[in-house]
C-alpha cells in the first residue's frame, strides 16, 4: 500500500513539473514576442503618423498582457494583442514605403516565427495540463491529490481553440 502511494505521489509530482516546464516555454515565447513589438511599432510609427491611436493601443495591450497572471487571463490578453498586431500588419498595405522597409519585413518574419513557436509551446502545455488534470482527478489518485493539495492547472487559450470552459 505504501509503495502504491509513493508511486502515485511521484507521478503527480512529475506531471505537475512537466506542466510548469511547459508554461516556462510559453513564457519564453511570449517574452520574445513582447520584445519584438516595440521594435515593430517604432518602425511603423515613421510611416503611419496618423495611425498613432493604433500604435498606442498595441503598446497598451502589450503592457496589459505582460502584467496578466494565470493562463486564462494571459490567453485573453494575448488574444487581444494578436488582433491589434493584425491591424499593424494591415498598415503595410496602406504604406508602400513600410511594405518595402527591410527592418519592418525582418521584424514581421521574426514575429511570425515566434508565433509559430508559441503555437507549438501552447499545444504542448495544454496537452501536459490535460494529462496532469486527468490523472489527479481520477480515482484513486484523486484522494491522494486532495490530501497533498494538488490543484488542476488552467489551459492556455491563446486562440479560440474550442477548449471547454472549466467546471
Amino acid at each position: 500500500m505504501l509503495i502504491a502511494v509513493i508511486l502515485v505521489f511521484n507521478r503527480m509530482i512529475r506531471l505537475r513539473n512537466k506542466v510548469r516546464r511547459a508554461w516556462k516555454d510559453i513564457a519564453v515565447q511570449l517574452k520574445l514576442r513582447h520584445d519584438l513589438i516595440p521594435l515593430l511599432v517604432s518602425t511603423a510609427e515613421g510611416y503611419a503618423l496618423h495611425e498613432e491611436q493604433l500604435l498606442e493601443k498595441v503598446t497598451r495591450l502589450r503592457a496589459e498582457a505582460e502584467a496578466s497572471s494565470g493562463a486564462q487571463e494571459r490567453g485573453s490578453r494575448e488574444r487581444s494583442l494578436s488582433g491589434a498586431l493584425g491591424e499593424v500588419f494591415v498598415l503595410k498595405e496602406d504604406y508602400p514605403g513600410l511594405k518595402a522597409d527591410t527592418t519592418f519585413e525582418r521584424l514581421s518574419r521574426e514575429l511570425v516565427t515566434v508565433e509559430n513557436h508559441l503555437a507549438a509551446a501552447r499545444k504542448y502545455y495544454n496537452g501536459s495540463v490535460r494529462i496532469y488534470n486527468t490523472y489527479i482527478q481520477s480515482f484513486p489518485q484523486l484522494m491522494l491529490a486532495r490530501l497533498f493539495f494538488f490543484r488542476p492547472s488552467e489551459y492556455f487559450q491563446y486562440e479560440e481553440d474550442g477548449l471547454p470552459p472549466t467546471v
